[in-house]
């Protein structure tokens, strides 16, 4: 299906944006504020709660921006259902499956 110029123009903004959040190291910085959830101590630490609320906050809105801007690739894929099946040959010359 041909795409219109919004989409593509919709394409190319995601592109943009997934290079810019790469750069950004956005899912890094989940990965980062996870482990220093995994380093909070309730026993030794005064302020457990407002330190764990303060990463948990932190990773809810990347999370969010993450799935508001850049839906997953698997929909991006599903638009490719008039490639033709793959056909995958056995040693002995028959046909194995149909993808």
């Amino acid at each position: 299906m041909a795409k219109t110029r919004a989409q593509k123009v919709r394409a190319v903004n995601q592109d943009e944006l997934r290079v810019f959040l790469a750069e950004k190291n956005t899912v890094k910085q989940i990965i980062d504020n996870i482990e220093q959830i995994e380093k909070l101590d309730p026993s030794q630490n005064d302020n457990f709660v407002k330190e764990l609320n303060k990463y948990k906050t932190a990773n809810e809105q990347r999370i969010r921006l993450l799935n508001k801007y850049l839906p997953d690739l698997k929909e991006d894929l599903s638009d490719h259902t008039d490639l033709p099946p793959i056909i995958i040959k056995l040693a002995d010359g028959t046909d194995a499956s149909t993808i």
